[in-house]
């Protein structure tokens, strides 16, 4: 309380003098029914010290009697301020939190609906003056129109993906046992287009059971899949091959640990264009790309839905890559 021991007589009277006005009713109604022989449930109240400074009291307080009958009363006060001002903090931060999440979710109402209806009517128009109009165009006029086209679709795409990635942060996190090989094989006929188009092979060994988020990992699997495919070698087929072994964290030097704990390792190696080992956890950030939107397309979304899949699991994620030789993305789910 900023005094010197012994300062002041220890009476209820002296120490009322320094607890804040709104606590001293509280205070003394404590004091009257411990001496009654009542418990009095801990009591949090203000101080405010000799300085002038307001510091928060946590108060415990017992009454025993001797074998002369004499009434001991032995009372703890703890001084709590940093705890309690870093609840406040937490609290304010949670609200903040939850605003977010609110936001969040008329963002999504926004990009389900509103951004989207327009984006669908710009692409009905660009159809019916494509069937009638280009004919006509002048080449400018047709080059203009194509990239319109082009813009409109990107924007489509990046709706898209950022909903995915939305919906992955906030989606019920439903676990069930699965076969990772009938989870993968779903992916592959998402991709089966682009597989035939680009003459790609995949290997995969036996893959096993895991308690998982179904439809998530196959979203995994498709967005890494489908990275090995964007980023094949023109001159070359994608050659796609997908490992698997029982490993402890302790074998992975990616993890920096000592942990013992289980994971089962799901490695997908290509032989495509590869990138610089420097880059290696920043292409797992949201929007982050190593190319230009005239190489490859995309939107720079997909591997960090892959890294929040991941994390929903509890599980790590992390790459390898040589320039112009290939990449290797490898996740741990616990086993």
């Amino acid at each position: 309380m900023g005094c010197e021991p012994q300062s002041f007589k220890a009476t209820i009277d002296n120490y009322i003098q320094f607890v804040r006005l709104k606590d001293q009713t509280l205070i003394k109604e404590g004091f009257n029914q411990v001496l009654k022989g009542n418990k009095f449930p801990n009591t949090f109240f203000g101080i405010i010290r000799k300085d002038g400074q307001l510091r928060y009291f946590k108060s415990l307080s017992k009454l025993l009697i001797d074998d002369k009958a004499k009434k001991i009363l032995i009372g703890i006060n703890l001084d709590v301020t940093e705890q309690h001002l870093n609840n406040n903090v937490l609290e304010e931060r949670n609200l903040e939190l939850e605003q977010s999440n609110k936001e969040l979710a008329s963002f999504n109402q926004v990009a389900s609906h509103d951004l989207q209806e327009p984006l669908r009517k710009i692409q009905t128009f660009i159809s019916r003056i494509s069937e009638n109009e280009m004919t006509t165009m002048s080449e400018t006029s047709k080059n203009y129109f194509s990239r319109i086209n082009i813009s409109v679709t990107r924007m489509r795409i990046l709706i898209d993906d950022l909903l995915m990635f939305s919906r992955t942060n906030k989606t019920d996190k439903i676990f069930e046992k699965t076969d990772l090989n009938q989870l993968l094989e779903l992916a592959k006929q998402d991709l089966a287009q682009v597989v035939e188009e680009k003459k790609a092979i995949i290997h995969s060994v036996q893959l096993p059971q895991l308690t998982v988020i179904p439809f998530q990992i196959q979203q995994l699997f498709t967005n890494l899949i489908g990275n090995s495919l964007k980023y094949s070698k023109r001159d070359s087929s994608p050659i796609i091959k997908i490992g698997f072994e029982n490993i402890t964290a302790k074998d992975i030097p990616a993890l920096k640990t000592t942990s013992k704990k289980k994971y089962c390792k799901i490695s997908i190696t290509d032989n495509g264009m590869g990138f610089e080992q420097q880059y290696a956890e920043k292409i797992f950030t949201l929007f982050h790309r190593l190319h230009h939107d005239n190489e490859y397309e995309g939107t720079g979304i997909g591997l960090a839905i892959c890294k929040k899949i991941i994390e929903n699991h509890n599980g790590f994620i992390y790459a390898e890559g040589n320039p112009n030789t290939g990449a290797t993305f490898s996740f741990l789910l616990p086993a």
